[in-house]
């Protein structure tokens, strides 16, 4: 039976991996290109196995990359989705949309960490630009986890206030997948909390970054099938 909640493994390096998530049961896979500060990133080119072989959707994630980089990486990679940690994916989303039919544009959006001081952070405008995503053609939004007092915007591993993410799935009014910190042993209560569209994570199903745990994969959409089973 198909998960209700869909999955993303992102920080994907290797097809290996890929296919164990395929295996497990998720729903699509991420891989990081050219984001000079993330440990799990890849070269267009070091990346094209991945994108061609995969078994499940591939997302790919960039930050800041120029529009001619970015029609490169469409033309060679072809990927399901383009995933912006950057903040320009409403005004990139339409002429995206023309260079690849088809082609999904998703946006990451930032909470602060769960205990950390939300100074700084204004949530009416981040429900405004939740609205600005859905009305430029954005077809989803992740809510990640902003590390406040190192300036890291996602790949933090830390967990965002999901009380505050509950509200924002519940008014996105478009896919809204949950990030951020998210394992086994909490995936259950993620989910029951939030009741986002989908989860997306990296770092706790790894063995070490950048390698996917078979284990922990398997262990992650146990809880998740049960969390379901439980629920209907």
């Amino acid at each position: 039976m198909k998960n209700i909640c869909r999955v993303k493994i992102c920080g994907i390096t290797s097809l290996e991996d890929a296919c164990l998530a395929a295996e497990a049961g998720a729903d699509y896979v991420g891989v990081i290109i050219e984001v000079a500060f993330s440990p799990r990133t890849m070269s267009i080119n070091d990346a094209v196995p991945i994108f061609t072989s995969a078994l499940l959707p591939v997302v790919a994630l960039v930050h800041r990359m120029k529009p001619e980089r970015l029609q490169e990486l469409l033309l060679i990679l072809k990927p399901h989705a383009i995933q912006f940690l950057s903040q320009e994916g409403p005004e990139m989303a339409g002429w995206l949309k023309k260079l690849q039919p088809g082609l999904q544009v998703w946006q990451s959006l930032f909470l602060p960490a769960d205990g950390e001081s939300a100074a700084g952070f204004d949530f009416a405008a981040l429900a405004e630009k939740t609205a600005l995503c859905r009305q430029a053609g954005v077809d989803a939004v992740l809510f990640d986890t902003a590390a406040i007092a190192s300036g890291k915007f996602g790949g933090t591993g830390l967990t965002a206030d999901w009380r505050l993410a509950k509200e924002l799935v519940r008014e996105a009014k478009l896919p809204a997948f949950l990030a951020g910190g998210i394992n086994p042993g909490n995936i259950r209560r993620a989910v029951e909390t939030v009741k986002p569209y989908g989860i997306d994570l990296s770092s706790g199903v790894e063995e070490s970054p950048g390698k996917k745990s078979s284990a922990r994969l398997r262990a992650l959409m146990e809880e998740l099938r049960q969390a379901e089973t439980t629920k209907t």
